[in-house]
C-alpha cells in the first residue's frame, strides 16, 4: 500500500466531510429528507474526486472530465426529482457537492493545503447563509456602492499603476500613491461600518473613538455642532472629541510605518503622547461625569467615493512634489513652512508625503519635525472650530485636552532632535 495515495485519498474524505457536516446539520431535524445534503455524500464526493484524480494521472486527464461530468449529470437528475417534491429550487448544495469533487481532486493531484483551507472557507460562507441574508437587508445603496469602489480600487485601478518614480524630482511613484489611497480609504471605510453598526447602540463615546477612525476632523466638526444644540452634554461631547483625536495619532504612526519605519520608529514617542493623553483624560472626564442615554448619533458621509479618493491621490501627488521643490529650493525652512500650511487641511497627506521624501533622500529629523507640524495646526484648527461653533465651554475643555497633549509631544520632539539644549 502506497501510504502518501492512502493519506491523500483519507484528507479528501475529510475535506468532504467537512462540508458535509455543515449541510447535515442544516437537515438535522429532518435526516431522511430529499437532496444530497448528507454528510456521507460529502464525504464520498470528495473521496470520489480524489480516486478520479489517481485514475486521471494514470490514464490522462480527460478520464477526469469525464467522472466529472457524469457526476453533474447524477446531481442535476437528483436535484431535478428532489425539487419537485420539496418545492425548493435552491442549487447552494449540489454546487457545494460538485466543489467537493473538485478539492479532492485538488488534494491528489498536489494542492493539499489550499483544498483544505477552501473547504473551510466553504463551510464558513455557507453557515453564514442566515447572517448574510440580514446583512445585505440593512446595507444601503450608498454602502453598496462604495464596497464595490474600494473593490475597484483594489482589484481594478491599483494593479494598473506603473511601479516606478517619475515626474519632477522623480517624485511621484504612481503605484505607492495607489496604496496609500487604499489605505485611506480602507481606514475609512472600517470606521464608517463601526459608527453604522455600533454608534447608535454604544453611545455618544465610542462614536468618538470609532470616529477618529475616520476623520477627526469630520467628528469635531458633528460634536461641535451637537455642543450648540446639547449644552447638558458639552463635557461629553469634549470626552468624544478627545477620543477622537487620540485615535488620530495611532492612525498617523501606522501610515508612516508602512512606508518609512526609521521615520515612524522617531515619530513613536511623540505620537504615542499624542495619542495617550487625550485618552486619559477622555476616561477622567467620563469617569467624573455619567453619560446620558439619549445621544443624538454622529452620521458620517460615505468616505469611499471614487472622486474623493481620486482627489486625495491628487493631492498626495502635489504634495510630494513640493516637498521635494521645497527641500531643493529652500532647504529645511521650506519644508517646514509647507507642512505647516498643509497640516491645516490634511494631516495624512503631509505624513504620508515626508514619509515618501526620507525614502528618497530627505533627513528623518526634517520629516519628524515637519510631520509635527502639520500636526500642530491641525489640532489648532480643531480648537478653533470647538470655539467658533460649540461655544467657550467646549473650547475651553478641548483647548485644554488638545493643546497640552501638543505641548508635551513637541517637547519631546526638541528633546530628541536635540534642538533643546
Amino acid at each position: 500500500m502506497d501510504l502518501t495515495i492512502a493519506t491523500q485519498l483519507a484528507i479528501a474524505l475529510i475535506i468532504g466531510l467537512i462540508i458535509g457536516i455543515e449541510r447535515g446539520w442544516k437537515t438535522r431535524e429532518n435526516p431522511t429528507g430529499h437532496g444530497d445534503g448528507g454528510i456521507r455524500n460529502f464525504g464520498l464526493s470528495g473521496l470520489f474526486g480524489g480516486i478520479a484524480a489517481l485514475l486521471a494521472a494514470k490514464w490522462g486527464i480527460m478520464i477526469l472530465g469525464v467522472i466529472f461530468l457524469g457526476l453533474s449529470a447524477l446531481v442535476s437528475i437528483s436535484y431535478f426529482l428532489t425539487a419537485q417534491k420539496s418545492q425548493d429550487y435552491g442549487t447552494t448544495t449540489e454546487i457545494a457537492l460538485l466543489i467537493t469533487f473538485a478539492l479532492g481532486a485538488m488534494v491528489v493531484s498536489g494542492w493539499m493545503l489550499e483544498a483544505v483551507a477552501i473547504a473551510v472557507i466553504i463551510s464558513w460562507l455557507l453557515g453564514l447563509k442566515e447572517e448574510l441574508h440580514r446583512y445585505l437587508i440593512l446595507l444601503k445603496r450608498q454602502e453598496l456602492i462604495a464596497t464595490l469602489q474600494l473593490l475597484l480600487i483594489a482589484a481594478v485601478f491599483l494593479p494598473l499603476l506603473p511601479n516606478q518614480s517619475m515626474g519632477p524630482w522623480q517624485a511621484i511613484n504612481p503605484r505607492s500613491i495607489g496604496l496609500l489611497v487604499l489605505l485611506i480609504a480602507g481606514i475609512s471605510y472600517i470606521g464608517y461600518f463601526s459608527i453604522r453598526i455600533l454608534g447608535s447602540h454604544v453611545g455618544l463615546l465610542l462614536t468618538g473613538l470609532f470616529g477618529g477612525i475616520a476623520s477627526s476632523t469630520a467628528l469635531t466638526l458633528a460634536f461641535s455642532r451637537l455642543a450648540k444644540e446639547r449644552e447638558d452634554i458639552t463635557i461629553l461631547l469634549a470626552a468624544g472629541i478627545a477620543l477622537a483625536n487620540g485615535m488620530m495619532a495611532p492612525r498617523l504612526l501606522i501610515e508612516i510605518a508602512l512606508i518609512n519605519p526609521a521615520l515612524a520608529q522617531q515619530l513613536m514617542l511623540p505620537l504615542i503622547v499624542l495619542g495617550i493623553n487625550p485618552l486619559i483624560c477622555a476616561a477622567v472626564l467620563v469617569w467624573r461625569l455619567s453619560p446620558s442615554k439619549s445621544m443624538t448619533p454622529l452620521k458620517l458621509s460615505n468616505p469611499v467615493e471614487l472622486g474623493a479618493a481620486l482627489q486625495y491621490a491628487a493631492l498626495l501627488a502635489i504634495l510630494s512634489v513640493l516637498v521635494h521643490g521645497a527641500q531643493d529650493w529652500f532647504g529645511e525652512g521650506g519644508v517646514y513652512v509647507l507642512s505647516a500650511i498643509s497640516g491645516l487641511a490634511d494631516v495624512d497627506a503631509v505624513g504620508i508625503s515626508l514619509a515618501q521624501a526620507v525614502n528618497d533622500n530627505m533627513s528623518i529629523k526634517v520629516g519628524m519635525i515637519g510631520t509635527l507640524l502639520a500636526v500642530a495646526m491641525n489640532s489648532m484648527v480643531k480648537v478653533g472650530m470647538t470655539a467658533i461653533i460649540g461655544g467657550k465651554i467646549l473650547a475651553y475643555w478641548c483647548a485644554g485636552i488638545l493643546l497640552g497633549s501638543l505641548l508635551l509631544s513637541m517637547l519631546i520632539t526638541l528633546i530628541k532632535t536635540s534642538i533643546f539644549p
